[in-house]
């Protein structure tokens, strides 16, 4: 499993992430920000862990991310 955590300071709600890099990991959040799929929050829906096979499209998202608000370990 890998840990993803979204920053909402920095996120500017663009929608690349949930739209366009990774729809299976990333939704558009109630505040327009974006948060992770509920089957994948833990707690907060910035914060979560996804399966190892998701681990790519979530990569590929944060390096999407034009102020760098996804993070994935």
């Amino acid at each position: 499993m890998a840990k993803v955590t979204i920053d909402q300071n920095e996120c500017t709600g663009c929608g690349l992430c949930y739209n366009d890099e990774c729809p299976d990991v990333f939704v558009e959040g109630d505040g327009g920000n974006s948060a992770l799929q509920e089957k994948y929050r833990k707690g907060a829906p910035d914060t979560g862990e996804i399966p190892d096979d998701k681990k790519a499209c979530a990569a590929q998202a944060a390096d999407a991310c034009p102020v760098s608000a996804i993070k994935v370990e």
